[in-house]
């Protein structure tokens, strides 16, 4: 009957124990990487939402019922103050590069170390509370990675008299899709926050 362990077995319990941490530990700082994150997107809902209240006192919409480029970036500043313009690339949680609408051009940092990004359409030809005017993109925590839809980077759709999460109007089953590693990831900014409210 022997006393111990031999080395042969000591090494292979050591291989079997780093194997599992290997595979334990990413997951672990993952999650708790997005809990960060969600967090954060969850955090400054409160100020997107007075925009669309700040939009609606402005005198374009007042006197032409039209919400403009420039209604949309001066109830913005209010809230978040741009500061200087960043160049990143954003990807899609399944690893894919965007497509054109998207992806922005200017990417304005913000002083809470965030990033900001909108893009506006042309919206001359028609008025009315579903019409979308613009989109915006809020990446918590800037140009620092992973810079991906769904894990750091979120966005809203600019209403008239709302600002939405991307995801809200989708059906159970593609916000699923959308909100796993096989999809754009857009949706999690909509499933993020439900995450946060539970």
């Amino acid at each position: 009957m022997k006393d111990g362990f031999t080395l042969v077995e000591v090494i292979i319990l050591f291989v079997i124990f780093l194997t599992v941490a290997v595979l334990v530990v990413p997951l672990s700082v993952d999650d708790a990487v997005t809990a960060k994150n969600n967090a954060k997107w969850q955090h400054v809902q409160s100020g997107f939402a007075s925009i669309p209240i700040t939009m609606m006192n402005s005198q374009n919409y007042k006197d032409k019922g039209i919400i403009t480029i420039e209604d949309f970036i001066a109830a913005l500043i209010k809230v978040h103050p741009l500061q200087n313009v960043e160049k990143y690339k954003i990807k899609y949680l399944n690893g894919d590069i965007p497509e054109e609408k998207y992806t922005f051009s200017e990417i304005y940092n913000t002083d809470s170390g965030a990033s900001i990004a909108f893009k506006w359409f042309d919206n001359s030809d028609s008025k009315g509370e579903d019409k979308i005017y613009g989109i915006l993109m809020y990446d918590v925590n800037g140009k620092r990675g992973p810079n991906v839809w769904g894990k750091d980077v979120f966005g809203m759709n600019i209403y008239t008299n709302k600002i939405e999460p991307f995801g809200k109007n989708y059906d159970p089953i593609m916000l699923e899709t959308d909100s796993s590693r096989q999809g754009t990831g857009l949706a999690c900014s909509y499933t993020a926050l439900q995450t946060s409210k539970k």
